[in-house]
């Protein structure tokens, strides 16, 4: 082979080289095509793919339903498919907690609701830092539902019975005790003087369970949403005392808030809000939440929301954080004073 080479003329040692150094040209070529293409990507904006959006309750609940209103604008926004994700075990926390351990790179975002309840029973151990807060944008007021033929002509009326004789008055949790409705009511208790510690609280399937329950004269309270009592206020079987808004509901116009008529506002009920796992990249939370600004604030959102008579409520990123750590306070006070 070496003579070969050595008795190579002139222009086949050229015509070698050149064919070498093509080769060579290629090679480096494509390794700078590979390299570039690798820093395009770790620094490409997001989102470069679809992006799970994971709903800790079943299919057809209100929590699913928004989820999935929201899913269709963000999806609209950042031209990429933003897919719903069903995962209502365990009453919510195998959900949330697929939240909590996904990796922090934008992919995997949530929708979160009340949950401070969870570690204050024992069934999880959920911190509001365990999340990057990037907006609310519903809030759904509790209303404090009795019979129609209830002795009790308002709510300061009712709260006056309860003060004299708790046992007396069952109250339903309309789903579990540590949940939004029944906390609502109980912080109305806790200032009002009741004896949380007498009272009578009755855990069950869900807000139509417990209006049954109520119809039938097996609880004397109901915490829940006015619309999930509509039926039974329209067909006179339920009136409805007061609801915890800032402000009367445009659907139930003739219902009176607790501050009518107690003097003392209070907003307290189911709210729900987007948020990705901690330590999401600033870059990802900043576009999300101006997306979410946007989103919330287009009427189309908003009317698409009335039709399924969601309520709305906006939080940035930093006044939802501060909400949630205040309410993770507050119920973790009042369920240990609920026996619960």
């Amino acid at each position: 082979m070496g003579e070969g080479r050595a008795g190579m003329s002139a222009g086949e040692r050229e015509r070698r080289w050149a064919r070498w150094g093509a080769r060579l040209a290629a090679c480096v070529a494509v390794l700078t095509a590979v390299v570039s293409g690798g820093i395009g990507t770790a620094h490409a904006e997001w989102p470069e793919r679809p992006v799970t959006l994971i709903v800790p309750s079943g299919a057809g609940g209100g929590t699913d339903q928004t989820g999935r209103l929201l899913a269709a604008a963000l999806e609209e926004r950042f031209g990429q498919p933003f897919t719903v994700v069903n995962q209502g075990q365990g009453g919510g926390v195998v959900g949330i907690r697929a939240i909590r351990d996904a990796p922090p790179d934008g992919y995997t975002l949530g929708i979160l609701y009340n949950f401070a309840h969870y570690k204050a029973l024992g069934q999880a151990d959920f911190e509001p830092a365990d999340f990057t807060p990037i907006a609310q944008y519903n809030f759904d007021p509790a209303a404090v539902q009795v019979r129609a033929d209830a002795p009790w002509p308002d709510l300061p009326a009712a709260l006056e019975a309860l003060r004299a004789d708790p046992e007396t008055y069952p109250v339903a949790c309309a789903g579990g005790c540590g949940g939004s409705w029944p906390m609502a009511i109980a912080s109305l208790f806790a200032t009002e003087g009741v004896d949380l510690a007498r009272v009578r609280m009755i855990p069950s399937q869900g807000a139509a369970a417990s209006l049954q329950d109520l119809v039938a004269g097996g609880v004397a309270v109901v915490p829940c949403s006015l619309p999930e009592a509509r039926g039974l206020l329209q067909a006179g079987m339920v009136r409805a005392l007061a609801v915890f808004g800032e402000e009367r509901q445009p659907a139930f116009p003739d219902v009176p808030t607790v501050a009518e008529t107690m003097g003392e506002a209070r907003a307290l009920g189911a709210w729900r809000g987007v948020v990705g796992p901690a330590g999401l990249p600033e870059k990802v939370a900043g576009r999300l939440e101006t997306a979410m600004d946007a989103i919330v604030h287009d009427p189309a959102f908003r009317e698409a929301m009335a039709a399924g008579g969601f309520g709305l409520a906006w939080r940035d990123a930093t006044a939802f954080e501060a909400f949630m750590a205040a309410e993770a306070e507050a119920v973790r006070t009042l369920i240990p004073r609920l026996g619960l």
